[in-house]
């Protein structure tokens, strides 16, 4: 049996190659895609961009129902997408009525009522392996879905069958590998640019900006789950064998450091495999600052497994932000302590930062500017607030009539959205276009600095970064780059 997977993204590369290396994969669709190949099920993979392609994302679905004629249309899709994949589900019930449709991923888990009322036959809330296993055997053998856990089914009747959820899956190693190669057509650059890994599952923190929170109790069972130290080293070695010139990898967790014991044993495995391959791999992974994180033991594992680099999540740099609205509970001291001790051994360093927070005042921005100024961070990933749904946020946002709870996402991150009282939608937009500016001033080549200002405002604006994609798409400027990066 055939099973197509539709996945979309806003801001694609081109219409044609629109994910820039294989960090972009899905993980969700990935694991159920290897977990169906296990069970003979064929899979394919279409990649749809939802802004301003929506005549080329119908041609490219007409092309996928026709050649390839699944029987089993999967769909994810995160708030920000939903509308559009909801759309494309439209189309494919209007025009291929014969088709089962089901959607899974986080927006479906924390809204199935709603969901389920749109052009899906079925929606999956929590982990979606096993349910799809089950449904797929279902299907192919003429049964009409029913009984599934974590499944929501129309009946013929039209009525819904609401099934429970069975228990998070624990043991993560059970699992094969995610299935990588549905995502190489997709891919802009070259495949030995970054390639990700993921770790474990879950996150044990309350971040009012996260969903998190609702997506554990989702489901019974243990929520944080990280796998084996001697799993993920066998992944890896697969990865190097399969792709002999990967020169970085990504390890996809929300903290690599929840758990210190654990830590400390994958980073002597990852050394001695490391030793094997002539350290040809350099890696990276996101880094919580927690009390049981701040131990310079990490930073010398760290060191010898060939971490080179750690992503931190600053978000803002006034304390009070931080600790009354994010509910991030860490000093501005601890976050440079942690900063010292990976320079200490080498380690680049990255920051996530968020700009126009409820609360928040032109003072605790410059707050923000003023740490990331003062560690000169060899990255970040700075972004202006965005409240999704099923956040802490989101709900402070609709009761204090700061947006509507029909909010639209258009340039998400990117575009201010919220009016503050405090900090206008018009200075928080200022503060994104000129972050870059007033971190590295000085420190940085003025061109370097003006040309990173100029490309926050040109990908701010819809217009104009539809024209900036298409421009850098251009043949010549390929060749720039290129040549650039070599």
């Amino acid at each position: 049996m055939k099973i197509l997977f539709i996945y979309s993204l806003d801001d694609t590369q081109s219409v044609l190659k629109p994910l820039r290396s294989l960090t972009s994969i899905q993980f969700g669709i990935s694991y159920i895609s290897s977990l169906l190949h296990e069970h003979n099920f064929q899979t394919q993979l279409l990649v749809l961009g939802s802004n301003n392609h929506w005549k080329h994302s119908v041609k490219l679905l007409q092309k996928y129902m026709k050649n390839y004629a699944p029987k089993l249309v999967c769909f994810t899709a995160v708030s920000s997408q939903y509308p559009f994949i909801n759309k494309i589900a439209s189309f494919i019930k209007t025009n291929w009525s014969d088709k089962y449709l089901i959607i899974g991923g986080a927006h479906t888990t924390l809204n199935p009522t709603a969901v389920i009322t749109d052009s899906f036959d079925a929606l999956c809330i929590g982990e979606g392996e096993y349910p799809l296993l089950e449904l797929c055997h279902q299907i192919e053998t003429k049964q009409t879905p029913h009984g599934i856990a974590n499944l929501w089914i129309k009946r013929p009747d039209g009525t819904i069958e609401r099934n429970l959820t069975r228990p998070f899956h624990e043991n993560l190693d059970d699992l094969p590998f995610p299935d990588r190669a549905m995502w190489e057509p997709w891919m802009k650059e070259h495949l030995g640019s970054e390639l990700a890994v993921l770790l474990g599952r879950g996150c044990p923190y309350n971040c009012t900006y996260c969903c998190n929170h609702v997506l554990k109790k989702a489901a019974p069972g243990k929520y944080v789950r990280m796998r084996s130290p001697e799993g993920i080293i066998k992944e890896i070695a697969t990865i190097h064998k399969e792709y002999p010139n990967q020169q970085r990898i990504y390890f996809e967790v929300e903290s690599i450091a929840l758990n210190k014991d654990w830590l400390l044993e994958y980073c002597r495995q990852l050394e001695d495999f490391n030793s094997t391959i002539n350290n040809s791999i350099l890696y990276s992974s996101n880094f919580r600052i927690s009390p049981q994180s701040m131990d310079e033991k990490i930073f010398v594992g760290f060191k010898k497994a060939n971490i080179y680099k750690i992503n931190i999540g600053l978000e803002a740099g006034s304390e009070r932000i931080r600790r009354k609205v994010l509910k991030r509970d860490y000093s501005n001291k601890d976050f440079l302590d942690v900063v010292s001790m990976a320079r200490k051994y080498g380690l680049k360093i990255y920051i996530f930062n968020m700009i126009g927070l409820p609360g928040e005042t032109y003072n605790d921005y410059m707050e923000t500017v003023s740490l990331n100024r003062q560690i000169q961070p060899d990255g970040h990933y700075t972004g202006i607030f965005f409240p999704y749904p099923g956040t802490e946020l989101y709900n402070v946002c609709v009761s204090g009539n700061l947006i509507e709870s029909t909010l639209k996402a258009r340039m998400e991150r990117r575009q201010a959205m919220i009016d503050f009282p405090i900090f206008s939608k018009k200075q928080i937009q200022g503060a994104y276009t000129w972050f870059n500016y007033r971190v590295y001033k000085g420190y940085k080549p003025l061109w370097w600095i003006l040309m990173w200002t100029v490309l926050f405002k040109v990908t701010s604006i819809p217009l104009t970064n539809l024209l900036f994609r298409k421009i850098v798409r251009l043949p010549i400027l390929r060749l720039v780059r290129t040549k650039f990066r070599h």
